[in-house]
């Protein structure tokens, strides 16, 4: 939700939208929420792939099958 915020907000301020000046259109929030916002979905990724490596390096758990979550 909140990337979708970030873009709407980045598309509706276009290209001055990216400045971070006080005269600039929402003094560039829009693009530096749409950065952070996004780093924060590649780090959950990689918390959860952390997390799938300790289950079955560390913990000896079987693999999860991607096919069989997906389709549930």
């Amino acid at each position: 939700m909140s990337q979708k915020v970030a873009k709407i907000g980045t598309d509706f301020a276009g290209l001055y939208g990216q400045l971070s000046d006080s005269s600039a259109p929402f003094d560039g929030k829009y693009l530096k929420q749409q950065l952070t916002v996004t780093a924060y979905t590649i780090f959950a990724g990689t918390t959860e792939i952390q997390k799938n490596i300790i289950a079955t390096r560390g913990l000896g758990l079987p693999r999860e099958d991607k096919l069989k979550v997906n389709s549930k």
